[in-house]
């Protein structure tokens, strides 16, 4: 990953949480940080944002954090293109994603499991 694949949509994302009260960490990870240490300790909900080229990290990442008991969303471009398979690792997942969408998944906060919820 580069620095220049990242997108506005996760700091957005961040904005609507921060917005109904929640405590943001935001994180770009680009490949080159040690991401167990920048994660957030005792997390209820992440989001993470990737393309098909990172989904591998992104699974990863949400197998670590629901192991924890976090509830692990996943939006950008492979989740829009390949939902049904993202749904076997992550909570929830979201094609093109707006303010409302965002806040249904806050306000449900819910694990899905084995299978999660596509949006």
């Amino acid at each position: 990953m580069n620095a220049n694949f990242a997108s506005i949509m996760p700091q957005i994302v961040g904005v609507w949480c921060e917005e109904v009260g929640h405590d943001v960490t935001y994180i770009c990870y680009t490949g080159k940080e040690n991401l167990i240490k920048e994660l957030p300790q005792n997390a209820d909900i992440v989001f993470i944002c990737a393309f098909t080229e990172a989904a591998q990290t992104a699974y990863a990442l949400s197998n670590i954090l629901r192991s924890t008991g976090a509830v692990t969303v996943l939006g950008g471009p492979h989740a829009r293109c390949y939902p049904q398979d993202a749904v076997k690792y992550f909570d929830y997942v979201t094609g093109f994603t707006d303010k409302n969408i965002i806040h249904e998944i806050l306000y449900d906060c819910s694990q899905h499991r084995p299978l999660g919820l596509i949006s």
